[in-house]
């Protein structure tokens, strides 16, 4: 299919937004958004919840610009598979949540697997450096 190379692409732009967007607040204004985090993943039995805080944000904050941008695609998405199959587990999973709240973690480990064994396409910092040869 001739236009097959703008799917990811189209991926990336609405996946990456919503990433960049969610995280914005606790990535730039950590002291005022990390606490409440914090006591959520605490809550949750998350382990080393102020470790996990800062690695979730900021995954999911960098991650989300890279994917935007397709730049270092592949890692970014490896990060943030990772990232959202530990929130699926312990957010989700474990304590039995409705298939609503689960399914935007779902989504992202699902776009971003489609990434990492895809590529994001032509349209993309990747491709454009030559790191992606499709």
């Amino acid at each position: 299919f001739r236009y097959r190379d703008y799917a990811p692409f189209f991926l990336r732009l609405a996946f990456g937004f919503q990433l960049v967007k969610v995280s914005w607040p606790n990535a730039l204004m950590p002291a005022e958004n990390l606490p409440q985090f914090e006591s959520y993943l605490t809550s949750l039995g998350f382990p080393f919840p102020p470790v996990g805080v800062v690695l979730a944000t900021y995954t999911e904050f960098i991650g989300g610009l890279l994917i935007l941008l397709g730049l270092w695609t592949r890692w970014a998405a490896l990060l943030l598979v990772i990232n959202f199959s530990m929130a699926l587990i312990f957010a989700h999973l474990i304590i039995a949540d409705s298939y609503q709240n689960t399914m935007p973690s779902a989504n992202l480990v699902a776009v971003n697997l489609f990434l990492l064994f895809n590529g994001p396409g032509k349209l993309s910092l990747d491709h454009w450096r030559g790191r992606e040869p499709r």
